[in-house]
């Protein structure tokens, strides 16, 4: 009977562990996946270049504060939403189907602020030798 006891025991204990383990493996630090689809010389505007990135944010997401160092930038909103943060423009909510534009060298990052992934498109003109941005340390 002890031993039938204990058992339960531990089969109950292992199966709280588990649950407990499976919020922690489920609670990551939330991701983003970016890739670079096309790059290519402004031949019109010597010195620059266009990039243009498909990114899928999940829930959570969000970048450090940074800037772009002589490149703009166009985020399209794909799927979903986003939440800017932009200095001297203040929070800017994006919806599908809705872009929103960054200027050179300003301070801003971008969030997925819902509980569901979202999509975008950004374009970047930027100069080349620049790096596409750069951390804003605060």
């Amino acid at each position: 009977m002890k031993a039938k006891m204990f058992a339960a025991i531990l089969f109950a204990g292992g199966i709280l562990l588990g649950a407990g383990t499976s919020e922690i493996i489920h609670a990551q630090a939330p991701k983003l996946a970016t890739k670079q689809i096309f790059q290519t010389d402004l031949n019109n505007l010597p010195g620059q270049e266009v990039l243009l990135f498909a990114s899928t944010w999940q829930p959570g997401f969000a970048l450090p504060l940074h800037m772009h160092p002589e490149g703009h930038e166009i985020t399209y909103v794909v799927e979903g939403e986003q939440t800017f943060e932009i200095e001297g423009v203040g929070t800017k909510i994006v919806k599908a189907g809705e872009a929103i534009y960054t200027a050179p060298n300003t301070p801003h990052f971008g969030r997925n602020a819902t509980d569901k992934d979202s999509k975008t498109i950004v374009i970047r003109i930027k100069a080349k030798g620049q790096p596409v941005a750069v951390e804003v340390k605060r």
